[in-house]
């Protein structure tokens, strides 16, 4: 995958010239028939589409692609361009799949059964908890999440999967180097280590243009069989995605129902008139109407402490919060959280957002 031909060399010059849009890209390499090392001496038609100032930006970056593979390849970032046969299958067959895919972390996993999981940044208490949900069953039935890295619930997808010890991928709306939204860095290294990958489109150093998201949204329903929606809001983005995943991209769409009384789940419903056949209201309609057999896994007998049970007898009469989890079982803040780590890794609790707690399959 990283031997750099020359067609590779000039798609990965051509990728990173700054805010070149997708069309004048793929119009310029229509030109040359596919062939982009053909654009090392055809600078007539590389001048006449992109213009005089980018083209002499490609030419730049073509004279420097050592350079720019060298900096990747510190960074443990691979790419794979659409003429290569590792390039997932499914993305290459959408209307506009990008020309080169910059990854890092575990390449084998775009090659996955993927569903895409997207919604509102602001979800609701309602919202979270359907992400977390649905999210880790499809892991558990061996499905890769697909989302956008983004606050609300994006997040929620790839942490659950994340604490589950299953891999996700988070698409990038900038360089893989620009951690967007910060706070989400701890989130990308448990990404990378749980198995899973960060991918972009865009070069090293590109900032989280607002143009950019619409752009991200098109490759995280691309690489996904299908896309289910935990909840949005009338002018949501994920509303752009849903549509472009079922009517630009033939992909299986799902969405659940939410209080028609609350604004946050509007788009959603809206949605759902638009397109009735896409309602669910359990990860296993999703499951079926995929056509997948969720993964039977067996359970070693875990042996916990009195002060564990303790929380999993709190945890009964359901959902919680830590903070009434810390006045009903007495127990210090440290001793606690490091309790809720281990019952959650070992499959007894699930944590579903906003530092709610609750028994695993409830």
């Amino acid at each position: 995958m990283d031997l750099i031909d020359v067609n590779t060399k000039a798609l990965l010059a051509l990728q990173s010239v700054e805010e070149l849009g997708y069309r004048k890209k793929a119009t310029l390499l229509k030109a040359v028939n596919d062939a982009p090392a053909a654009l090392e001496f055809n600078r007539d038609a590389a001048t006449k589409i992109l213009g005089g100032e980018k083209a002499k930006e490609f030419y730049k970056k073509l004279d420097e692609i050592d350079n720019i593979v060298n900096d990747m390849r510190k960074q443990d970032i691979h790419w794979l361009t659409y003429l290569d046969a590792d390039y997932p299958q499914l993305l290459s067959n959408i209307p506009d799949p990008p020309h080169v895919l910059f990854v890092k972390g575990n390449v084998d996993a775009l090659k996955s059964d993927c569903i895409a999981v997207v919604g509102s940044r602001r979800a609701s208490r309602y919202g979270e908890k359907v992400a977390d949900e649905f999210s880790r069953e499809f892991a558990r039935a061996g499905l890769t999440v697909v989302s956008g890295f983004a606050r609300g619930i994006d997040g929620i997808a790839h942490k659950a999967c994340v604490s589950s010890g299953m891999p996700t991928i988070a698409v990038f709306a900038s360089g893989l180097d620009v951690v967007y939204p910060a706070e989400h860095r701890g989130l990308m290294d448990g990404i990378l280590m749980s198995g899973g990958a960060i991918v972009s489109e865009y070069p090293l150093g590109t900032k989280p243009l607002q143009y950019h998201f619409p752009e991200r949204n098109r490759i995280i329903s691309g690489l996904s069989k299908g896309v289910f929606l935990a909840q949005a809001a009338k002018k949501s983005g994920s509303l752009i995605t849903m549509r472009i995943a079922n009517d630009d991209q033939n992909r299986s769409i799902f969405v659940v129902p939410g209080n028609i009384y609350a604004a946050e789940n509007e788009g959603g419903n809206e949605l759902l008139r638009e397109c009735p056949h896409a309602l669910v209201i359990s990860p296993q309609d999703v499951l079926d109407a995929m056509g997948i057999k969720r993964n039977v896994f067996r359970k070693e007998v875990v042996e916990i402490s009195l002060a564990e049970s303790q929380i999993l007898e709190a945890l009964r009469d359901g959902e919680k919060h830590f903070e009434e989890l810390l006045a009903e079982t007495e127990l210090g803040v440290s001793e606690l959280t490091s309790m809720l780590f281990n019952l959650s890794m070992n499959g007894l609790i699930q944590d579903t957002g906003g530092n709610y707690y609750s028994l695993s399959g409830m």
